[in-house]
């Protein structure tokens, strides 16, 4: 070959390399880690704070005015405090677990008896002895619910007035519950006194700060073991898919018909975390961006099995206790598309990011 020819082919060859679109590169974990705790986690709690706030803003409002339209904008309040609960279920790691928030915030399953006893035996309630000396089953958003969703004549009489046990077993809930989901706020943003903001720990920027690879194990971990609570113990249960012999009773249904969105604000809140609340893949650092390089086909199954799963529970109907099981074809196909979308967090993500999780937890697969 010539001189002339070698460096043509030289020149040529460095101009296509030059025009060519280099690949996006991997961003750093710390930024994903930055991102999700600042713009995606810290924001979803303060929703919840507020929602659980203007909660209890709404049950002391009915308790001075005992009236249908009071009584209805309590329920729609604490709809929206249950949505706000339920879409940070996947962002539970850090200071909700270390505080065992949900004992206080939304204990499942309740207990109507004991609900009722302190009621009857009683004299006063305060916040103190919700806090103190009521068990977990007669506090938070679900005993709430129980005393807000009976019938609208029964809920009025029993309110009365605010110096009622009633009431003040209600607002004393109410109290706790809110208290509670400020707190675990606080420490995510180094509000509470004396305390580091675990989300500089989160991100990799304080001097305890958890690794990178601790950090996004303990988000991928708590998709997993919310996907395989909400899939296979809750929806798979009341379905009967393991066994053949459906179980109402494992689908939370409850008095406020909540299950349909229970199930819909979980699936938003992992997708929260996997897209980094965005759904442009310009503008995500969620986990996506750390797959996607990894791995673009896994990525893309992922964003459209969040989209398949959402779009099955948008064609739920919220079921009455009987007609899941009279016409349960729409149910099981959300639980196809959810156990799609399991299959995919369980063993594609978790075998990306290299997350330790164990054998039973990842047995989604199965079914």
């Amino acid at each position: 070959m010539s001189l002339f020819r070698f460096l043509s082919v030289l020149v040529i060859g460095g101009l296509a390399l030059a025009c060519a679109s280099p690949a996006a590169p991997t961003p750093a974990k710390q930024d994903v880690l930055a991102h999700l705790a600042d713009e995606v986690i810290v924001p979803r709690y303060q929703t919840a704070a507020d929602a659980l706030n203007q909660l209890q803003a709404a049950l002391r409002a009915l308790c001075a005015q005992a009236d249908p339209a009071q009584l209805a904008a309590a329920r729609a309040a604490w709809r929206d405090a249950r949505g706000a609960w339920m879409r940070v279920q996947a962002m539970t790691f850090g200071p909700a677990t270390a505080r065992r928030a949900r004992s206080l915030v939304a204990w499942q399953p309740i207990d109507p008896e004991r609900i009722e006893r302190a009621l009857q035996t009683r004299e006063a309630v305060t916040p103190e002895d919700v806090r103190e000396y009521f068990a977990a089953t007669q506090r938070g958003l679900g005993t709430i619910e129980y005393l807000l969703f009976q019938d609208d004549d029964a809920v009025l009489g029993r309110v009365g007035a605010a110096e009622t046990v009633h009431c003040q077993y209600l607002t004393a809930i109410g109290d706790v519950a809110a208290h509670e989901m400020q707190a675990v706020l606080a420490q995510w943003t180094g509000a509470e006194p004396g305390a580091a903001a675990y989300a500089e720990a989160f991100k990799g920027a304080a001097p305890s700060s958890l690794l990178d690879d601790a950090a996004i194990a303990e988000a991928v971990r708590t998709m997993v073991f919310l996907s395989r609570a909400l899939i296979d113990m809750q929806l798979g249960a009341a379905l009967g898919v393991a066994d053949g012999a459906p179980d109402p009773a494992a689908l939370p249904i409850g008095l406020g018909r909540h299950a349909v969105a229970d199930l819909r604000n979980q699936v938003l809140g992992m997708q929260d975390l996997y897209l980094g609340a965005s759904g442009a893949e310009d503008e995500t650092l969620g986990l996506s961006a750390l797959i996607r390089p990894l791995s673009a086909e896994t990525d893309a199954g992922l964003r459209a099995g969040f989209q398949d799963a959402l779009t099955a529970l948008a064609a739920l109907a919220e079921p009455e206790p009987d007609l899941l099981w009279a016409d349960p074809q729409p149910a099981e196909n959300a639980y196809a598309r959810l156990k799609t979308l399991q299959r995919g967090l369980n063993a594609e993500v978790v075998s990306l990011l290299g997350v330790s999780v164990g054998f039973a937890d990842t047995d989604g697969d199965s079914g």
